[in-house]
């Protein structure tokens, strides 16, 4: 007993004439008397009581109709979950972000995506940028958004978005009224840096300052943007960060573009050899979104 026995056992059981099943699956009538046939010599039991005038179910043939209608709604459930899988457009995704990527901006994106793929689960996990990037080696996770390229054969990056570097003052502060602050302007003001070893983004923060002809006085390090604005608010000096960080802060502190200016733009780090199609399709929607948000600006 196959589907396609059962395709046409159930044609029949449900139109009760075999004419009628037969236009239905677009056959002719014979091979369709023949399929049946075979399905009852098969099972060793009559499934239809014909006559010349109609076409009846025996108690065997109803119960049949029920089993078949049930298998045959759990095949075509299966096809199409198998398909869409095939296609990107069902499965998993898991993402390696910081609170302030995910914040920043990246929330909205997987929305957007929860909007135009609801089949596919996103994951996400908050972690310091280096290791979203050996996640992504480990294949612990599949994207990391991370504000460096990746920096391995086995990795690919594409841009995100793109967004400048603010400083972060406290409100007092003597460059609190200016509207853009000059890096050299903070040569002697205490800094919450991000950590050396978290991230390249981090230690390139740290080259701008030693480029711009000073080493910065740390007064505390942290792994993530989005924990330095309660820090600046108490006293602990200045800070560069994305500028994205404005959005989610007190109004104790205050934002101003940094020059000369630098940059905190955002990167899908992922496998270059990437095996899920799930995977494939976000990133090509992404790239598709992101020449839509181009040709618009």
């Amino acid at each position: 007993m196959d589907l396609r026995q059962l395709r046409y056992f159930a044609a029949v059981a449900e139109e009760l004439s075999f004419t009628r099943a037969a236009e239905r699956l677009h056959i002719s009538q014979p091979p369709l008397s023949q399929q049946i046939a075979q399905l009852e010599a098969e099972l060793d039991t009559k499934l239809f009581t014909r006559t010349s005038r109609r076409v009846e179910l025996t108690a065997a043939g109803l119960e049949l109709k029920v089993q078949a209608r049930a298998l045959l709604d759990q095949a075509e459930r299966a096809r199409q979950q198998v398909k869409a899988i095939g296609a990107g457009r069902s499965g998993k995704i898991e993402i390696g972000a910081t609170g302030t990527i995910l914040r920043g901006g990246l929330a909205r994106w997987l929305a957007a995506y929860r909007r135009e793929a609801p089949e596919v689960r996103t994951v996400i996990y908050e972690q310091a940028p280096a290791l979203q990037v050996q996640g992504v080696l480990e294949h612990r996770t599949d994207i990391s958004f991370n504000r460096s390229v990746a920096d391995h054969q086995d990795l690919e990056s594409t841009l995100a978005w793109h967004e400048g570097i603010s400083v972060i003052l406290p409100k007092r502060h003597r460059l609190a009224r200016r509207r853009e602050v000059a890096l050299t302007d903070l040569a002697e003001d205490e800094h919450v840096m991000l950590h050396p070893d978290s991230s390249e983004f981090a230690r390139y923060l740290g080259r701008s300052c030693v480029e711009a002809g000073f080493l910065p006085k740390v007064s505390q390090q942290v792994v993530d943007s989005q924990s330095i604005p309660s820090l600046i608010a108490s006293g602990f000096g200045v800070s560069l960060v994305p500028a994205s960080t404005e959005a989610f802060t007190s109004a104790d502190v205050v934002f101003r573009p940094v020059v000369p200016q630098l940059v905190a733009d955002v990167y899908m780090i992922y496998r270059r050899h990437e095996p899920s199609p799930a995977v494939h399709e976000f990133l090509r929607w992404r790239r598709a979104m992101a020449a839509v948000e181009g040709a618009a600006g």
